[in-house]
């Protein structure tokens, strides 16, 4: 397989290929002209390290900044779990099948069991598609985020 096929089959499969890593050699810092840029997820991963040796620097470093100000800033995306989302809707509706089951009977009373449960499943499904999309395009976004040693100014990659 060539190399084309290779990067064309990770893409598809979800994998990262190295026409997608940010390249910003060229660059100048919008608010002081410099070419000099940090990318936020290395100084993240660095400041994360100094902080839990115990050793994080009070003096500021990289744009100003201190360690423990880069690691409460710049935490990367989390994700986001369906099953809270899932279960707020699950409840009323499992309640509201409860009162039709009662009030009339087994047929009205099944279906409206059948329907909650397809909704809940449904409501499921879609929360945590849009979590995950959510998610890879936050996670996308912050590891294409710069900053500039100098000033502290962010510039997206």
């Amino acid at each position: 397989m060539s190399d084309d096929g290779a990067a064309w089959l990770e893409n598809v499969l979800g994998g990262q290929s190295d026409s997608d890593k940010p390249d910003i050699r060229d660059a100048r810092c919008p608010k002081c002209g410099a070419a000099d840029f940090a990318q936020i997820s290395d100084l993240y991963s660095d400041s994360l390290a100094r902080v839990e040796d115990g050793e994080p620097s009070p003096v500021a470093g990289v744009g100003g900044m201190t360690d423990a100000q880069i690691v409460r800033e710049f935490a990367p995306p989390r994700r986001k779990s369906a099953p809270l989302t899932t279960l707020m809707v699950a409840l009323p509706l499992a309640a509201a099948a409860f009162y039709l089951y009662r009030r009339f009977g087994g047929t009205i009373g099944q279906t409206a069991i059948i329907v909650a449960g397809i909704m809940t499943i449904a409501t499921f499904l879609t929360r945590t598609r849009a979590y995950s999309d959510k998610y890879y395009h936050d996670r996308r976004r912050w590891n294409h985020l710069f900053m500039c040693r100098k000033c502290g100014q962010r510039v997206a990659g």
